[in-house]
């Protein structure tokens, strides 16, 4: 069977490229500090270092609810289509 995919206008999608790029950072950024904690050991307070994450992290998350409003919008508006690519027909 067929997956539906909704069409979105390229507005919402170059955000959503962004904010994918944004998550990657953070996650090789996160990464790169855990792997320093067990190689170095902790140093700093980690009350301070959960919170700079959750302050790193809230505009991505922010980012992607703002596109989940934008979506429901336009399907409101009726301007949000879903395609359907045949199985066959995939890559």
């Amino acid at each position: 069977m067929a997956k539906p995919y909704p069409t979105l206008p390229l507005s919402v999608l170059d955000e959503l490229n962004s904010l994918n790029a944004a998550l990657d950072a953070y996650h090789h950024l996160t990464e790169a500090w855990i792997e320093q904690a067990f190689r170095d050991g902790c140093q700093g307070d980690s009350a301070c270092f959960t919170a700079g994450l959750e302050q790193l992290f809230r505009p991505v998350i922010e980012g992607y609810q703002d596109i989940a409003s934008q979506l429901d919008q336009f399907r409101k508006l009726g301007t949000v289509s879903v395609l359907s690519i045949p199985d066959e027909e995939k890559p």
